[in-house]
């Protein structure tokens, strides 16, 4: 049976929680968006056909033998020359790139991973400008670029995300955005905000570590009580620790600075209610180096 929760975070969790975001897909190019491509010149005259040849490089449209770095060229000079289409080119070659990806078959491959969240910040040159390129977009309105940058901020850890994730699916809904991911993005954070407002987790990293919470709540109860179980359990506060050895990702666009946790670790002590005893539970948590974090949760009887 599952625990009872404050009605948002309960919704929250069963609406999904957080799940990784993948690389959108690009679709096989039609027979409209291969004629438009058509009409583009190898050599742009402007930054606007600039990002639109990127698109079509990337799309297949236009054949390359390296698309995703053809693509990026374009979409450098048309960021360069303050066309946001061309930060947010940059943004989906880099995460559409083959040596960027870790999942096989739709299935993580842990040694794929491993190698990406082992890269250095020298190595990470592609990827710091691809997010600053999706932040520029996103900051000028380009209607793709913020339901993207929401997923980003939903699935990348470091301390401010959950705030960054309100307010932006809040701006987004706003202006007629109501997809569904959005619409849960927003639940989400909402409910992390009112509910756990001291984490300093994502909200991807938050419902990935409530599993093991709620298991360490419901023994800290049985531990409390003499044995008895409990099903009443209700996460009440979350504070956190400060972060060791922070090692961010060197972004400084306004949107995107201090957004992406490389390297760091913290705990959290999350205070549930259950069967009408208060049940400390710390989790730790420590970045994993590729947007995530791994997590581990005990019962802080010494709380």
């Amino acid at each position: 049976m599952r625990a009872l929760l404050r009605p948002a975070l309960a919704a929250a969790l069963l609406a999904g929680g957080a799940q990784a975001q993948t690389a959108p897909a690009l679709p096989a190019p039609g027979a409209e968006l291969k004629r438009l491509c058509e009409t583009i010149a190898m050599t742009p005259a402007d930054a606007r056909e600039a990002a639109r040849r990127a698109e079509c490089v990337l799309a297949g449209a236009i054949p390359s033998l390296n698309r995703f770095e053809e693509a990026r060229v374009f979409a450098r000079w048309a960021l360069s020359r303050g066309e946001p289409a061309g930060g947010l080119m940059l943004f989906l070659a880099f995460q559409n790139d083959p040596a960027n990806q870790f999942l096989r078959e739709g299935r993580v491959d842990a040694q794929a991973y491993a190698r990406l969240a082992a890269r250095s910040l020298a190595q990470r040159r592609e990827q710091v400008d691809a997010i600053e390129g999706l932040g520029f977009a996103a900051g000028k309105g380009h209607p793709a670029a913020g339901p993207l940058l929401a997923a980003y901020f939903h699935d990348t850890v470091a301390p401010r995300n959950v705030a960054r994730l309100g307010a932006l699916t809040a701006l987004l809904i706003r202006n007629g955005e109501h997809s569904p991911t959005i619409e849960r993005f927003a639940r989400e954070a909402d409910a992390i905000a009112r509910d756990a407002a001291g984490t300093k987790a994502s909200p991807r990293a938050f419902f990935g570590a409530w599993g093991d919470a709620l298991a360490a709540a419901r023994q800290g109860y049985r531990a409390q009580s003499g044995g008895k179980a409990c099903q009443d359990v209700q996460l009440k506060s979350v504070s956190a620790t400060e972060l060791q050895g922070a090692e961010f990702l060197p972004l400084t666009g306004t949107l995107v600075a201090e957004s992406y946790l490389v390297r760091g670790q913290w705990s959290e002590f999350w205070s549930f209610r259950a069967c009408g005893e208060e049940v400390p539970v710390k989790v730790d948590f420590a970045a994993d180096g590729w947007g995530g974090a791994t997590s581990s949760a005990s019962y802080d009887k010494g709380a």
